[in-house]
């Protein structure tokens, strides 16, 4: 009935009906490990726990650390699974592998050859007048432009409209089954596929209509033309309907544009633009981080991405979408309209979809050497992606010189352009984000007029640096034909312009300048026939203002129970600072006057206080206004308060947790909106021993069946794993449950953190195990201390008998004041002793280079008890 009631609200609230939600590959998740990660490593350590079964099937995109894990989805449901690999330490996202779909032709009528090109009205994109300007195929500084076409059925390379546009890997030797060009694919001549491991593309009808949109050779009596009629589309086969594939496919031609970037243009493929003629109907992005993350990875090499919105005509701000509403800047995303720019039947979406192309009954190449006309998103998205590389081709090297120096800035400006140049059309105003439809002529025209007016290029890439006190050293971007440069400059409308001629390189420091003041500077190029304009004016500040510290760049080291040491960023022009201090919340400020060094070292605080503290600068007499407020704890909370615990989230309206009893702790509650903080409750206890533990839920109407686990931070790491869960209810049940919780005989002393989810649960599988971090459907969380304790006062003596730095340690660990006799041991966050030492004098160094950089703890101790326990943070 829930899910009824849910499900009949949405479709009310958004005035339209889901067939379905989009669906997952059971036994599969998506997962992007953290860099220090070995994934093999990562598998093996999971052997011991429910995730055992798990395995590596394949790398989907070594540059963006994406695998593909799989696993007996009977032996352990794929949404239980995802939740347990996300809290696993060391991944960074984890996703479901969803299925996508071919947007291909919808039931439309047809209409006639190629009007998105020209025709009678004004609803085309105006390719006649922009191929008076350029036909594509080279960029100015003579990079063969490419677009990568990727297609689930492959496309028919060899059409006799596209053979000649077809782009092939010509570093690669043909079939010898080899890596020729060292770019990670083995004979990946005619472009990838990825289920084949080799440059198999199949015939496509879909993928042949796509390509032709994009690059149909022109003017070769043949046929039709693209956007394009010279381009080199690149062919890579999405191996097969879901996410994992879609990740796998796009991975390629990432490859390819780095490597280009990398080595010059000496390998790889200067890939200007994907595009997706598939996707997800309703597709939420916050599911698929990883896909949408793809798209910001290409951007930063310089690929813009085009995206088929839905062939529905819904609103896709509201009900979603993949790829076309993933929040990259690097996803154009696109619609379609007909001859008369009329969207009829295809998606629309003031905040997510870019603007709109022909895609009604258009006129393309077709499979077998033939043509015909289709309609659909699948062939609006590739008219905008054969425009994105007819720009690269216009004849502009200064457009080329910000693409070499930069290729993101190189991508950003083109789809500014391209978004600058749309015809606005009045019933696209609302729909669509630049409220228009795309115009090839428009945004080259704007490209031509903003091109430099000479073949000599003004300076680009231009940057400033502080080198000195007062020294700021100016650089910029060239290229061959620039000989020397002119530099001049300026105190900002002072009108005494300082000019530098023929300097050499392609950087300058300018010494001595002024403190606190505004400079202008513009560059000019010297080549062999001519000079270049001067640049627009840049303009920067020089340090020395009087100005107090940036919160931001305040630090502390050397946490102590009762103190910590502060510092902060110089600033230039001070010659002391005032400080200012108070517990959290108070109004009685603390005054320290005259400290000048840009630290402080804070002692006899509070312990386990938060502080507020602010700083002011002096400057020969004068005072500043205080800077933000910087908030700092002392040390002495122990973990349980100490430490940063993911968030954790549920609905409470209908049911929540009511009680919870263990030990000393008898809490009884109402809804805490979905999460409650009881940290300040605790309860002692001893390794080695059981307690009984009682739960029930709380409702405020119907009785929902609930699922209880509980979690115990035993390793002090600040998350749950689950070999943490101390109790888990087995069952779904709307009464209140029971059992027994049994602390660990080797756990150490300390107070950890208790965990308690309730997540509504049926024992027919409608709803969702609780989680540890995260959303809880339906149901609430609780935070709890458990303070372990031992017959021998365990960690009743701390670490102020002895003194034991630096913290963080680099090499050597110097520990002193020890009493004869004792055992040192270091201890890594699972509890496992990595190193130990007999310790016999007083004052001891311990070489730590031997353990990795991390988090691990130092606990000291003779026969009888331990006698400290220390956390440290070793960083080599």
């Amino acid at each position: 009935m829930r899910n009824l009631i849910a499900t009949l609200t949405a479709c009310f609230m958004l005035g339209i009906t889901f067939a379905q939600q989009p669906t997952y590959l059971e036994g599969e998740i998506l997962v992007q490990f953290q860099a220090e990660v070995n994934p093999d490593q990562w598998i093996a350590s999971l052997q011991s726990t429910e995730l055992g079964d798990v395995k590596v099937a394949k790398c989907l995109s070594k540059h963006m650390r994406i695998y593909l894990l799989t696993f007996d989805s009977q032996a352990l449901p794929t949404p239980l699974a995802l939740r347990q690999i996300q809290s696993v330490r060391g991944v960074k996202h984890a996703q479901l592998n969803h299925e996508i779909q071919l947007r291909e032709t919808p039931d439309d009528p047809l209409f006639g050859n190629q009007w998105h090109h020209v025709q009678s009205g004004d609803h085309d994109i105006d390719s006649d007048l922009a191929w008076d300007i350029t036909t594509g195929g080279l960029t100015a500084f003579g990079d063969e432009i490419v677009v990568c076409v990727i297609e689930g059925g492959g496309a028919d390379w060899d059409h006799e409209d596209l053979i000649d546009n077809h782009w092939v890997n010509t570093l690669e030797i043909e079939d010898n089954g080899e890596d020729d060009d060292d770019n990670g694919f083995e004979d990946d001549y005619h472009g990838w596929n990825p289920g084949n491991q080799d440059d198999g593309i199949p015939a496509g009808n879909h993928g042949t209509e796509v390509s032709s949109m994009i690059g149909a050779k022109g003017n070769n009596n043949l046929g039709v033309t693209g956007v394009n009629w010279d381009v080199k589309i690149m062919q890579v086969v999405l191996e097969s309907t879901n996410e994992g594939s879609v990740l796998e496919a796009y991975d390629y031609p990432l490859t390819m544009r780095k490597l280009y970037n990398e080595t010059g243009g000496a390998k790889g493929a200067f890939v200007v633009a994907t595009n997706a003629s598939w996707g997800i109907d309703f597709g939420d992005p916050n599911d698929a981080p990883l896909w949408c993350a793809m798209y910001d990875s290409l951007g930063v090499y310089g690929v813009l991405n085009c995206g088929a919105t839905a062939n529905n005509n819904v609103n896709v701000d509201e009900v979603g979408d993949l790829p076309t509403a993933c929040p990259s800047d690097y996803m154009v995303s696109v619609t379609a309209t007909n001859n008369q720019d009329v969207r009829t039947f295809s998606g629309y979406g003031l905040e997510t979809i870019d603007l709109a192309a022909p895609g009604e009954s258009v006129y393309m190449a077709e499979s077998n050497n033939n043509y015909g006309s289709s309609s659909g998103t699948s062939f609006a998205s590739p008219c905008v992606a054969g425009i994105i590389a007819l720009l690269y081709s216009a004849p502009c090297p200064s457009l080329m010189a910000l693409v070499n120096g930069d290729p993101q800035a190189g991508a950003d400006y083109i789809r500014q352009m391209l978004f600058d140049g749309v015809d606005p059309i009045s019933n696209l105003a609302d729909e669509v984000v630049t409220g228009g439809r795309a115009n090839a002529f428009n945004s080259l025209e704007l490209i031509m007029n903003s091109c430099s007016e000479t073949d000599c290029l003004i300076p680009f890439s231009v940057n400033v640096a502080q080198s000195g006190d007062s020294d700021y050293t100016i650089s910029w971007g060239s290229i061959g034909s620039m000989l020397n440069f002119d530099l001049q400059y300026q105190v900002s409308g002072s009108g005494d312009w300082t000019t530098l001629t023929n300097l050499d390189g392609n950087s300058y420091q300018l010494m001595g300048l002024e403190w606190c003041t505004d400079y202008e500077f513009q560059l000019l190029s010297h080549c062999e026939e001519e000079d270049s304009d001067w640049s627009q004016s840049f303009f920067f500040t020089t340090d020395g203002c009087c100005t107090a510290p940036g919160v931001a760049t305040f630090s502390t080291s050397n946490p102590t129970v009762n103190g910590f040491d502060l510092a902060w960023e110089d600033v230039l022009a001070a010659t002391a600072y005032d400080l200012e201090y108070t517990e959290l919340g108070m109004a009685d400020w603390q005054l320290i006057e005259g400290i000048t060094l840009n630290a402080y070292s804070f002692t006899n605080l509070d312990t386990c206080t938060t502080y507020e503290i602010h700083v002011r600068s002096v400057c020969s007499g004068d005072v500043t206004s205080w800077s933000g407020i910087f908030t700092m704890s002392t040390l002495g909370c122990m973990d349980c308060s100490n430490l940063t615990y993911c968030e954790v989230s549920g609905a409470a309206e209908e049911e929540w947790i009511a009680i919870v009893q263990l030990n000393t702790i008898d809490n009884t509650t109402t809804s805490d909106n979905g999460y409650g903080d009881y940290s300040s409750i605790t309860t002692t206890v001893l390794p080695g021993s059981t307690h009984s533990i009682n739960l029930a839920p709380g409702y405020s109407g119907f009785q929902f069946s609930e699922y209880f686990i509980v979690w115990i931070d035993f390793d002090a790491s600040g998350d749950f794993d689950l070999s943490e869960v101390v109790f888990d209810s087995g069952q779904p049940s709307n009464q209140p449950v029971s059992g027994s919780v049994t602390i660990p005989a080797d756990a150490q002393a300390g107070a950890v953190r208790m965990r308690v989810a309730m997540d509504y649960y049926t024992s027919g599988g409608g709803g969702d195990l609780p989680v540890s971090c995260g959303s809880l459907s339906y149901g609430e969380a609780e935070d709890y201390c458990i303070l372990i304790d031992s017959p021998d006062q365990i960690g009743e003596k701390n670490a102020s008998n002895f003194a034991i730095f630096p913290n963080p340690v680099n090499n050597f660990l110097a520990v002193q004041g020890l009493p004869a006799n004792s055992r040192l041991a270091v201890l890594d966050m699972n509890g496992r002793e990595v190193l130990t030492r007999s310790l016999n004098n007083n004052n001891e160094q311990i070489d730590v280079t031997t353990l990795a950089e991390g988090m691990y703890m130092v606990r000291i101790s003779n026969e009888q008890q331990v006698l400290s326990t220390q956390r440290i943070v070793v960083q080599h």
